[in-house]
C-alpha cells in the first residue's frame, strides 16, 4: 500500500503540469554507497503507463559474484553483466534503504521516441540479448542507459555531446569518486594507464551517472511544435543519503603522496646510514627493504600482467612500471640470500641502484613528448624510497659480505 500511494504522490508531482505521454519515461540516477563498486552511481530507465499497466525500470548493471569463474572474468576483463527488468518502486526503495541518493527525472520525449526507447530495452532484457561484456569506462550502467536515451531522440544526444571537450579523465573521475577509500585510490591510480589519460568529451563522461544527470538537466531538444523545449520536463529528489557525499573537485594526489614519499625515504636513509652500529639496526633494515621490494616487485608483475595479458585497455602502457617493477621482487630475495657472499652482496646494491635509475628516469620522461601519463603524484611516493634503499645498500655492502658490523 506505501508503495501504490508513493507512486501517486509522484506521478502527480511530475505529471501535474506535463501533457500526457505514453509511456512516461524517467531516469533513475542513485548516488553513492558503502561498497567500492557502489562509489561511482547508478542509474536506471523506467518505463510507466498506469493506463496500459507498463512499470518496468531497467538496470544495465548486474552481475553476481557466484558466477563461475567471476574472478578471473573480472582480473581479466571478460566480466558477464547483465540488464534485468525491475517493477519501478520498489527498484527505488532498494537504494533508499541503502541509505543512497535518488534523483528522478522525467524526459521529456515524445510518445514515438518514449516507445522506441522501451520497445529496445524490452528486447534487449530477453535473455539471448541481455548478456554484454561489462567495461567500466566504455561500456558500463551508465552508458548503457545514455545509448538508449540517444536512440530515442535519434542521434541528438550523442551529435550535441561528442564534439565538446572537458577537463575530465577517465583517471580523474575514478580517483575522484573513491576519494575516501585511499588504497583503493592508490590501487585505481597505479593501475591505470596512459590511455586513462585522454580528455573526455561530454559523450564519453556519461559513463559517470550523476555526470549524466547533470548533463542531461541542461540540454534542450527540438519539441514536436519545432520549439527548444528542456529534454528534462521535471526533476525531483527523491532522497539525499545521509552518510554518503560526492566529491566535487579531483583531489591532488601529489601533496600527500609526496609527505609519505619523503617520511618513507627519510627513514629508509636513517637506518641505512645507521647499518653497522648494531645487529638491531641491521636487522630492521633488512626486513624493511625486503618488505618494500617485495611489494614493488609484486606490484610489477601485476602491472606487466595487465598490460599484456587482459583485455583492460586502460591498463595498457603504463609507465609505473618504470617505479613498480618485477626487478624489485628479485632484490627482495637477492638481499635474502646476499649475506656472507661477497659477490651477491654486491650484485645486490648494484639492483638497487638500478631500480632506483628507473625511478629518476619516470622523473625525467615527464618532459619528453609522448610521456603522457598522469602519474607525477606515484613518482613522488616511490622515488624517495627507491633512491634511499640504494644508498643505504651501497653503504652496508661490505657489512653483507661477511654478515657482521664493519
Amino acid at each position: 500500500m506505501r508503495n501504490v500511494l508513493l507512486a501517486c504522490a509522484l506521478f502527480s508531482a511530475l505529471g501535474s503540469r506535463l501533457p500526457a505521454q505514453n509511456p512516461r519515461v524517467y531516469l533513475i540516477t542513485v548516488g553513492q554507497g558503502e561498497e567500492v563498486w557502489e562509489k561511482f552511481g547508478h542509474n536506471a530507465l523506467w518505463f510507466f503507463d498506469d493506463a496500459d499497466g507498463v512499470d518496468e525500470a531497467y538496470n544495465w548493471g548486474i552481475f553476481d559474484f557466484n558466477q563461475p569463474h567471476f574472478l578471473q572474468r573480472f582480473l581479466t576483463g571478460d566480466t558477464k553483466y547483465w540488464v534485468e527488468r525491475y517493477p519501478g518502486i520498489p527498484l527505488i526503495d532498494s537504494y533508499k534503504n541503502a541509505d543512497r541518493s535518488v534523483v528522478i527525472q522525467r524526459l521529456n520525449l515524445t510518445p514515438e521516441q518514449a516507445q522506441r526507447a522501451l520497445n529496445f530495452a524490452r528486447w534487449n532484457a530477453r535473455d539471448e540479448n541481455k548478456y554484454y561484456r561489462y567495461d567500466y569506462f566504455r561500456d558500463n550502467c551508465s552508458t548503457r542507459v545514455r545509448d538508449v536515451v540517444d536512440l530515442a531522440l535519434g542521434g541528438v544526444l550523442k551529435s550535441r555531446t561528442s564534439p565538446i571537450r572537458t577537463r575530465y579523465s577517465y583517471r580523474s573521475e575514478s580517483v575522484r569518486l573513491v576519494d575516501d577509500l585511499k588504497l583503493t585510490q592508490l590501487g585505481i591510480f597505479t593501475a591505470l594507464g596512459e590511455p586513462a589519460d585522454r580528455g573526455l568529451s561530454l559523450w564519453e563522461v556519461m559513463f559517470i551517472p550523476m555526470r549524466m544527470r547533470d548533463v542531461i538537466r541542461r540540454m534542450r531538444i527540438v519539441g514536436p511544435a519545432g520549439t527548444p523545449v528542456p529534454l528534462v520536463a521535471e526533476e525531483r529528489v527523491l532522497y539525499e543519503s545521509r552518510n554518503y557525499r560526492e566529491r566535487g573537485n579531483v583531489p591532488k594526489l601529489w601533496i600527500p603522496y609526496l609527505i609519505v614519499g619523503l617520511l618513507l625515504g627519510a627513514e629508509f636513509l636513517a637506518v641505512g646510514r645507521a647499518y653497522g652500529r648494531s645487529s638491531l639496526v641491521e636487522r630492521i633494515f633488512r626486513v624493511e627493504v625486503i618488505v618494500w621490494a617485495a611489494i614493488s616487485g609484486i606490484l610489477g608483475v601485476i602491472l606487466t600482467l595487465a598490460w599484456t595479458s587482459t583485455r583492460h585497455v586502460f591498463w595498457f602502457r603504463n609507465e609505473n612500471l618504470l617505479l613498480l617493477n618485477p626487478l624489485s621482487a628479485w632484490l627482495a630475495v637477492a638481499i635474502v640470500v646476499s649475506l656472507g657472499k661477497e659477490r651477491v652482496s654486491r650484485a645486490v646494491a648494484q639492483l638497487a641502484a638500478v631500480i632506483a635509475a628507473l625511478s629518476v628516469v619516470a622523473l625525467a620522461v615527464k618532459v619528453i613528448p609522448g610521456f603522457t601519463q598522469n602519474n607525477l603524484a606515484l613518482i613522488l611516493l616511490v622515488l624517495p624510497p627507491n633512491v634511499a634503499i640504494a644508498l643505504g645498500l651501497r653503504r652496508s655492502a661490505p657489512a653483507l659480505v661477511a654478515g657482521t658490523t664493519p
